[in-house]
């Protein structure tokens, strides 16, 4: 790149004005106060002209990314420095997208490392940098990600609504629907079980981790900032008496930190070959603690909300253990099928108790009146049914199945069953059912007398009759 070039682009004469000056201040600068390592490298930047900086000091020390020449990538930081000082947001321009894109999320490690060399560092130093700028993003991963699987175990073990399968689950969602008196959650887990019981896991684990047990999460998260940072100590210390042992060189001790490292954090790559000069890695190690300190003192820290910035979330981890299972509906009652694999054909649908077909706005033909009978009721009966809201042909309840293929798959055991907790549910929200559906609990829909003398709370300790673990 010549200047005429470099002035060509962004603020191009600002930048150019702005190296000189450094470039001065570094002629100006007495050699004997850089560190022996890089007197070389002073001695070599104060002579070169500004043009010629980017082959003298990327082209041997630092990785470009896929798609950028040293030249472009100096221009970058250089814009960057700029643009810093100016408060302006910069993109980087190259015609590349995706090589454009991983510059600018790498800018400020390059700028880091150009600042670095220019301040006269060396090469242990510079790389000793890169890995700390690596750990510092990493080393939190690993410890929010560690902490969400921890509370995620420790919830499933010791919080009763995860600490069985998906049909306690359900007992439990029914509980606190019932606890709330919330209507429209009902309607949720009516229309839409597994949104309401996604719904019921997420509100548990954040009053578990902010509220009820925020101070177990809390140590939860502590123990692994400990775990995680003597991991990195003792990874360092064992990578560098490995190379030592072996006379190995900066390849060999990456390989070696990465290693002990990759089964709890994952390190970007790092390019050793502009770092193969490094030959005193006790130096190395000492560069590297340094670095270490500011990153223990942020992780010690950490809070749990930090763990929102990232992937991994102990609600999702017990959405997969729990709802990963049959969800499909009763077409009469929309009591959910409980077993537990998601596809499980050839075997039927099947729950151990059915619901009023009111739950489900079921009613009698052109009339306005709710049917409060229950499935196991109907289906023993010489009743019959229209399949849809369209069809003119009724099908016996006995030969339900015979409906269509919603129906096909159901098993349905004529009994006299009735759960307390559904009868209780349709007095209790008699008139929001009404409401909800259009339609009216009244002549042959009429509620009885004896459904009515069910109390909530033995509406709740029927789950349990249903629902034994």
């Amino acid at each position: 790149m010549s200047p005429q070039s470099l002035c060509g682009s962004l603020q191009g004469k600002k930048l150019v004005s702005s190296l000189k000056h450094r470039t001065a201040e570094v002629r100006s600068k007495n050699e004997s106060d850089a560190p022996r390592s890089s007197r070389g490298t002073f001695k070599r930047l104060a002579g070169w002209p500004v043009h010629c900086i980017p082959e003298e000091l990327y082209a041997r020390r630092i990785p470009v990314p896929s798609g950028f020449n040293h030249e472009e990538l100096f221009d970058y930081l250089l814009s960057r420095k700029n643009a810093d000082a100016q408060g302006l947001n910069l993109n980087a321009g190259n015609s590349n997208s995706t090589s454009a894109k991983h510059l600018e999320s790498k800018k400020d490690q390059y700028y880091s490392i150009f600042r670095s060399f220019w301040k006269g560092n060396s090469s242990a130093a510079v790389f000793g940098e890169m890995i700390c700028e690596n750990l510092k993003v990493s080393a939190v991963q690993a410890v929010c990600n560690k902490t969400a699987i921890d509370l995620a175990g420790e919830m499933r073990c010791s919080f009763p609504a995860f600490s069985g399968n998906r049909l306690n689950l359900e007992k439990h969602v029914l509980k606190s629907l019932a606890e709330k008196e919330d209507f429209n959650g009902f309607i949720t887990y009516i229309r839409d079980p597994r949104s309401q019981a996604e719904n019921f896991i997420k509100d548990e684990v954040h009053k578990y981790m902010f509220r009820e047990q925020s101070h177990k999460a809390q140590n939860i998260l502590k123990n692994n900032v400990d775990d995680i940072s003597e991991l990195v100590s003792q990874a360092l210390f064992t990578a560098t008496q490995e190379v030592k042992t072996q006379k190995g060189a900066t390849d060999m001790w990456m390989e070696q930190f990465s290693s002990l490292l990759k089964d709890k954090l994952t390190l970007d790559t790092i390019s050793c070959q502009n770092f193969r000069d490094i030959n005193n890695f006790d130096f190395l190690k000492e560069e590297i603690e340094k670095g270490l300190g500011p990153i223990k003192t942020e992780m010690s820290c950490l809070s749990l909300d930090k763990m929102k910035d990232f992937r991994l979330q102990p609600d999702q981890i017990l959405i997969d253990q729990l709802c990963r299972c049959c969800w499909v509906t009763c077409p009469f009652c929309a009591a959910v099928c409980t077993n537990t694999l998601e596809d499980h054909s050839p075997d039927d649908h099947n729950v151990p108790f059915h619901r009023s077909g009111s739950v489900n706005g079921w009613h009698y033909r052109n009339t306005v009146e709710m049917s409060v009978n229950f499935c196991t009721t109907n289906v023993a009966s010489d009743n019959s049914f229209y399949p849809d809201g369209v069809s003119e042909v009724s099908v016996p309840f006995k030969q339900y199945r015979t409906a269509g293929p919603r129906f096909a798959n159901w098993r349905i055991t004529p009994d006299e069953s009735k759960l307390t907790y559904w009868t209780w549910f349709v007095c209790r929200f008699q008139q929001e059912l009404e409401n909800y559906y259009g339609r009216k609990f009244e002549g042959k829909g009429e509620i009885p007398s004896q459904w009515r003398t069910h109390t909530k709370q033995q509406a709740i300790e029927s789950l349990d009759e249903m629902y034994s673990e």
